[in-house]
C-alpha cells in the first residue's frame, strides 16, 4: 500500500471497533443511512451531482470503476480521498485540489491478501468522513477489489454484518462480486470484528467449489439442473 499525495495523522485514525458498540455511534450510523436514502430519492440537486456508473454507498463514500475516476468528476463530487486498488493501471488523475491518494497494490486474484489492507483503508475512510470529507474507492471495474474494501469499511465503522454490508452495496451497485478468495477474507475479518460470521461458504457440485451463501441464488437454477441430470443418469 502506498500513499502518493496528501497528509494524514495516524494518531487520529479511529479504532472504530469499540465505537460501534456505543449508542451515540449507532445513532450516527442510522442517521447516515437515512441521509443516504433521502439523497437517492431524486432531488434536483442530487440529480445534478449524479454521475452514471459512480455509486453513492453513503453520502461520504463512492464506488466506481477506473474509467470514471476523472479530475472533473472528483472535483464536482467534492472527493477528499481517493483509493486506487488497481496496480495494473496508472495513477488516478487527480484534480488541482490534490486529495489524499492511496494505492492498494493487490491484483484481483483469489490468493491475493487484500485483508491486510482492510483496517488501514477503513480507518482512513472514516477519518475523512469525520472531517466532513468524501472518499471514492475504485479498482478496474468497481466490482471485486474496491467493493471488498468498501464492505470491510461498512463492517468496521458502520457496524454492519458482512451479510448486511454486502446486500447494502449490491442494492446500490448490483454488479459487485468480490472474488471467492476476497469473500473468504471478508468472512475472516467479520469474525475478528464481531466474534461471529453472518455468511457461510457452501459447496456447489455444479461448480465444483465453495461459494459464499449470498451468491447461492445466482447458481440455484444451475445446481438444480445439475442434480436432476445426476439423478437421471443414475436411473439409466
Amino acid at each position: 500500500m502506498q500513499v502518493l499525495s496528501g497528509e494524514h495523522n495516524s494518531d487520529e485514525i479511529l479504532n472504530g471497533t469499540n465505537d460501534i458498540q456505543d449508542n451515540e455511534k449507532t445513532t450516527e450510523i442510522r442517521d447516515l443511512l437515512d441521509v443516504h436514502e433521502s439523497n437517492t430519492s431524486g432531488s434536483d440537486e442530487q440529480e445534478r451531482l449524479h454521475f452514471p456508473g459512480i455509486s453513492e454507498i453513503l453520502p461520504s463514500l463512492h464506488l466506481c470503476g477506473a474509467g470514471l475516476a476523472m479530475p472533473l468528476v472528483l472535483s464536482k463530487l467534492g472527493i477528499k480521498f481517493v483509493v486506487n486498488a488497481a496496480p495494473e493501471l496508472p495513477d488516478t488523475p487527480l484534480p488541482d485540489s490534490k486529495p489524499l491518494y492511496l494505492r492498494v497494490n493487490i491484483l484481483d486474484k483469489g490468493d491475493a491478501d487484500l485483508k491486510t489492507h482492510f483496517d488501514e483503508v477503513a480507518d482512513l475512510i472514516e477519518e475523512v468522513r469525520e472531517s466532513d470529507g468524501k472518499t471514492l474507492v475504485h479498482c478496474v471495474a468497481g466490482v471485486s477489489r474496491s467493493a471488498s474494501l468498501v464492505i470491510a469499511y461498512l463492517m468496521k465503522h458502520m457496524g454492519m454484518s458482512l451479510r448486511d454490508a454486502y446486500h447494502h452495496v449490491k442494492s446500490i451497485r448490483p454488479q459487485i462480486r468480490p472474488n471467492i478468495g476476497f469473500f473468504r477474507q471478508l468472512i475472516a475479518y467479520e469474525e475478528e470484528l464481531r466474534g461471529s460470521k453472518s455468511v457461510e461458504m457452501i459447496y456447489r457440485e455444479s461448480l465444483g467449489q465453495e461459494i459464499p451463501d449470498v451468491y447461492e441464488p445466482e447458481y440455484r437454477a444451475m445446481e438444480e439442473f445439475y442434480q436432476r441430470q445426476r439423478r437421471n443418469g443414475k436411473r439409466r
